[in-house]
């Protein structure tokens, strides 16, 4: 098992996990943005 190859993948994996998390954050703060401009009846 190479280490150097263990270090790349746990960076990527890093890098994946944050970008699925920013990508939720964006939609829940664009929702809460369309909630206050049309808000519901």
């Amino acid at each position: 098992m190479d280490v150097e190859s263990l270090k790349i993948a746990a960076e990527l994996m890093l890098f994946g996990m944050g970008g699925v998390f920013l990508v939720l954050f964006l939609l829940y703060l664009i929702s809460k943005l369309l909630l206050k401009i049309f808000p519901a009846k």
